[in-house]
Order: structure tokens, then C-alpha cells, then sequence
């Protein structure tokens, strides 16, 4: 039995594993941190309204397994400065909280493409949250890199829309190296989230969408 922290509830995919978390016997809790009430409502779930500002000043945790799911737009978040605070930030807070508290595992979302080596502010902020956060001592680490992902946003993103189109139409010629750019269902990312805080997947862990989509089906 374990305890999973989960960051980014409240997301496409952090709604999803929360989902699945509840149907998963192998996590006796679950708890989430968000910054306004989620209404989450199970015996398992508990809720910590948080300032994600005050992480650094939270000593230790006592999860076994964090989930990461955070992450925004630089539109939603309305400045590059929030977005940055949002998706490096937090982050990159949560693995080193994850780090003194000696969790064993954890698992966080970038996005394919990520490198510190572009131009592209978001893709270059995945990136060095990345590297941020490969360097930690925890047993197991696992960042997924999911492409355009498949589910019900709450919020609208005409952008995505777009590429989510596309990419159902043509995505089924996208073959061998090509495969990775697929889009991907949230549930399916979700689930290869929960097979990755299992034992066997100790050690460090970067798998792109082709490889998410294998580990789900595990």
C-alpha cells in the first residue's frame, strides 16, 4: 500500500489519474494540492489548499509516490513570468520537497520536444525543469513527453484544438521514428504514470509518446 501526492489534479491529465488512483487498491491514500477547492470527494482523496509560493519552506512530506501534472499556457498564465513560475517553479520545488522526504518515487509531465536548447520559451522551460530536476537523489525518477494530447479540457485552447484535429486525421501515417509525434489520450498518460511508480521502473525514466502509450498497456 502507498501514499501518492498528486500536483495538478485539476488538469486534463491530473483528472484522469485521479480517476485511476481511486480504482487502484495499491494506493491506500491519495492526496491532492490545489490552490482553490477541487470538490474531489472519496474516502481515499484528501485536499491541502496551498500557496505553491511557501514550498520551500515545507520541511519534509511523507508520500511514497509524487505525481507532477502541473503545467499551463503562457496565455492562461497571462505573463512569460507566470508561466515560468508555474512550469519550472513549482515543479522543480515539489522534486526537491520529493528529494528531502526521501520518497522513493517520482513522476512528472514535460512535453515532447522539451530541450533548454531552443528558442521556444515553452519547450526551453520543459527543458530546464528537466535538467533541474534529473540530478536529484531519489530512486526513481520518470518524465513523460507526451505529444498533442486526446481528452475533455476544461478550458478551451484553439491552438490544440487544431492539432488534435489534424492529428486524428493523419496521425495514423505517422510510423517508426514518426510514431512518438502521434497524439495520445490523458487516461493513457495517466495510466503509464501509475505503472511508472511501480519498482521495476527505478532509475531515471525520459519516454515520449510512443513509449508512454507501450507502458500504459503494461
Amino acid at each position: 500500500m502507498a501514499k501518492a501526492l498528486v500536483i495538478g489534479a485539476t488538469g486534463l491529465i491530473g483528472r484522469e489519474l485521479i480517476d485511476l488512483l481511486i480504482l487502484d487498491d495499491y494506493f491506500s491514500e491519495i492526496e491532492i494540492w490545489v490552490r482553490k477547492p477541487s470538490y474531489y470527494m472519496h474516502p481515499k482523496i484528501s485536499e491541502t489548499i496551498l500557496d505553491f509560493d511557501t514550498l520551500k519552506s515545507i520541511p519534509k512530506i511523507s508520500h511514497d509516490v509524487v505525481f507532477c501534472c502541473i503545467g499551463t499556457t503562457i496565455k492562461k498564465a497571462g505573463s512569460k513570468e507566470n508561466f515560468r513560475k508555474i512550469d519550472y517553479d513549482i515543479v522543480v520545488n515539489i522534486a526537491h520537497l520529493a528529494e528531502r522526504s526521501n520518497v522513493t518515487s517520482l513522476i512528472a509531465i514535460s512535453s515532447l520536444g522539451a530541450t533548454s536548447k531552443t528558442g521556444n520559451l515553452y519547450l526551453k522551460t520543459k527543458g530546464e525543469m528537466e535538467e533541474a530536476i534529473l540530478d536529484l537523489v531519489i530512486p526513481s525518477i520518470s518524465i513523460l513527453r507526451p505529444s498533442v494530447l486526446f481528452g475533455n479540457r476544461l478550458d478551451f485552447r484553439l491552438g490544440e484544438k487544431i492539432a488534435i484535429f489534424v492529428l486524428k486525421i493523419f496521425g495514423i501515417f505517422l510510423f517508426g521514428s514518426l510514431r512518438k509525434y502521434r497524439g495520445i489520450e490523458a487516461t493513457k498518460v495517466a495510466q503509464a504514470m501509475i505503472n511508472l511508480s511501480s519498482d521495476e521502473w527505478m532509475g531515471l525514466n525520459i519516454l515520449e509518446s510512443d513509449e508512454i502509450e507501450r507502458i500504459a498497456k503494461l
